[in-house]
């Protein structure tokens, strides 16, 4: 299939969800208004966490690696007005990316890549799920026409936002990966993290998630919030709790194994100089199911 006729199948079913006032139009059949109906939590948490960030950065910067079609970043900017840079590589999403953030004016950069590495080529009839949640895992190693950029390289073009408080990342399996090149940006801005723990999308390297785990918590990360993908709080896990990080990566994995009921996870880390954040984040959760 082509990507003409792509944007013609997500342009004839039109569905829209309203963030922040905005109205967001999504891909054909996307399951975020069923979610929404279904589990009041989806997609709660990170808006939560933005404005709490606001509390000690107002005016802060923010990243969204893995924009789709901007619903999160309107979240962000509900409860912030900050500017956000969205990264979304995505040539079906890209114009709907844009078309729904228009209303942000010069709140919202763009820069239209895949992350990876620094001039890789791939091939878009490899990509899984594009014009949706599009998954480039299986595209690594072919030949074609998007070619990946890195994390780097990315914040050298967009330099302002190097020294952002919140970087939020959701690629359908290159989380990790993603990660692995933003050691620097994350020694100097040292900025909450929000991001999906989903190692099913890497079963050649089973152990990506615990590497990653281990070095956000030796560049000074000490308290990370698991959500399970309803939105609901399940623990916040102390970096001198290593041993929690492989209990729950193993719960994972038997879901996986014996029947899936939650998916993935997201995890929120806060560095240690926001460790009064973390603790707000996870009060205000607490309290609103008291």
């Amino acid at each position: 299939m082509t990507l003409r006729s792509l944007r013609k199948r997500i342009v004839k079913g039109q569905e829209f969800t309203v963030v922040g006032g905005l109205s967001i139009r999504l891909p054909k059949d996307s399951p975020i208004p069923g979610y929404k109906a279904s589990f009041r939590l989806y997609d709660v948490a990170l808006g939560e966490i933005a404005a709490i960030i606001g509390t000690k950065y107002p005016g802060y910067r923010a990243i969204d690696i893995g924009a789709n079609v901007g619903d999160t970043a309107a979240l962000i900017h509900e409860h912030t007005g900050a500017e956000i840079l969205c990264i979304e590589g995505d040539p079906i999403l890209l114009p709907i990316l844009r078309q729904n953030l228009a209303a942000c004016g010069n709140d919202m950069s763009f820069e239209p890549s895949f992350i990876g590495v620094e001039g890789t080529v791939i091939d878009p009839k490899s990509i899984g799920d594009l014009g949706r949640n599009a998954c480039i895992v299986e595209a690594s190693g072919t030949a074609g026409s998007i070619t990946t950029r890195s994390f780097t390289e990315i914040l050298r073009d967009h330099p302002k936002f190097a020294d952002s408080k919140l970087l939020k990342i959701d690629t359908e399996g290159c989380d990790f990966e993603i990660l692995s090149q933003a050691d620097e940006m994350l020694g100097k801005a040292k900025p909450v993290i929000f991001f999906e723990y989903a190692p099913h999308f890497r079963p050649d390297d089973p152990d990506a998630g615990l590497r990653t785990l281990t070095r956000l918590t030796k560049l000074g990360y000490s308290s990370l919030l698991y959500y399970d993908n309803f939105g609901n709080l399940l623990a916040t896990v102390s970096s001198e709790q290593p041993g929690l990080f492989q209990q729950f990566h193993a719960y994972l994995s038997s879901n996986r194994k014996f029947g899936t009921a939650v998916h993935y996870f997201d995890i929120c880390a806060f560095h240690e100089v926001d460790r009064p954040l973390a603790a707000a984040a996870q009060a205000s959760r607490l309290a609103s199911v008291s």
